[in-house]
């Protein structure tokens, strides 16, 4: 008997967790410094002076798969064959 190759493509959710300092007067400022950002990405405040990333990392254990409903009724399951065409995907067709 043969053996095909084929993959599969799976859209998922995941935590990423970003390290980083922030120079300041003092942690009560620094602190300050952090809450005026709202809840926005450290990234867009990464500076080299004032805030630096000190390290990354993608959490995987925090991975969770994603349905078509979530993803505007669009594939987040996708197989392919060995030679990068795609079989099929879980988006239902009517």
């Amino acid at each position: 008997m043969e053996e095909f190759n084929f993959y599969q493509d799976r859209l998922v959710t995941c935590w990423e967790r970003t390290q980083f300092t922030v120079k300041a007067e003092s942690y009560e400022q620094a602190e300050e410094i952090v809450k005026s950002w709202k809840g926005k990405d450290v990234l867009c405040f990464n500076d080299d002076k004032q805030v630096i990333i000190t390290d990354g990392e993608t959490l995987y254990d925090t991975a969770e798969g994603i349905s078509p409903k979530d993803n505007d009724n669009k594939p987040t399951i996708e197989v392919f064959n060995d030679s990068g065409d795609m079989i099929i995907d879980n988006v239902t067709k009517d």
